[in-house]
């Protein structure tokens, strides 16, 4: 019995890491990319962007971000992009609901501008 059981929880960790990985084949996955940027056109880094409550990323000091492993979306049902986590001082934008998600590509220009605040 204990192996069996081992044997479920190796498999499941294989599993979830697998889910993680940016080496998952591109069929069913792409990518979001964008910048965010101040209205006054700077680059601010530290801001969290997810995209359908799952995958997220952190922009850079260029304010750049890709979002990895994101499922593909149609033009029908469209991904919902989201900023969650902003630096102190600025406003969370109004979130994107019009990003399709291609297979095996990323979607550019997916930008935000913060509002102080």
């Amino acid at each position: 019995m204990r192996i069996t059981f081992a044997a479920i929880v190796i498999a499941s960790t294989l599993a979830l890491q697998a889910c993680n990985s940016p080496a998952i084949p591109p069929g069913n996955y792409g990518s979001v990319a964008g910048t965010i940027t101040s209205t006054s056109g700077q680059p601010i880094a530290g801001v969290t962007v997810q995209v359908d409550f799952g995958p997220s990323n952190v922009s850079g000091p260029d304010g750049k971000y890709i979002v990895n492993n994101v499922p593909i979306t149609s033009a029908s049902s469209p991904a919902h992009v989201e900023v969650t986590i902003v630096p102190s001082g600025y406003r969370k934008p109004s979130p994107r609901d019009d990003v399709q998600v291609v297979a095996g590509q990323t979607t550019q220009n997916v930008n935000f501008v913060l509002q102080p605040g």
